[in-house]
């Protein structure tokens, strides 16, 4: 029983005012491009999920950076923070689908996109810290 470590509850306002802003321009952004394509067909609109895409991986990456600076490196702290991240992007993203019209399908969504895009901001976050953190002494 000497090996027993004591967890300490986990203090999710840390998390919370970490990602605020990064969270809060990658919302912007992204419904300004779904705003946009609804009311101006043309290029953006046809790549449009590939365009709001690339702008979630970028602010993921960025968070995991963000992450080395002020946490060191930490793949726990990375991991949570992606989660948490991506499951507020996806959320509202889910959410803001119904300004077209309630249908089944969106109901589904909350849940799918949710979760999915936790686990996308999870993975992103922790590839950055491990690319970018020199782990050779450990």
């Amino acid at each position: 029983m000497d090996n027993f470590k004591n967890w300490e509850e986990i203090d999710f306002t840390i998390y919370f005012s970490f990602l605020k802003w990064p969270v809060i321009i990658t919302l912007i952004i992204e419904l300004s491009l779904r705003l946009w394509s609804f009311f101006k067909p043309g290029f953006i609109s046809d790549n449009n999920q590939a365009i709001i895409w690339l702008v979630r991986l970028l602010i993921l990456a960025y968070i995991g950076w963000k992450v080395i600076k002020n946490f060191g490196g930490s793949t726990p702290a990375a991991a949570m923070a992606g989660a948490i991240a991506g499951a507020e992007i996806g959320l509202v993203s889910a959410l803001a689908r119904f300004l077209s019209g309630i249908q089944l399908w969106k109901f589904f969504n909350l849940v799918t996109e949710t979760a999915g895009l936790a686990v996308a901001g999870s993975l992103m976050a922790i590839a950055v810290v491990f690319i970018f953190t020199d782990r050779s002494n450990q």
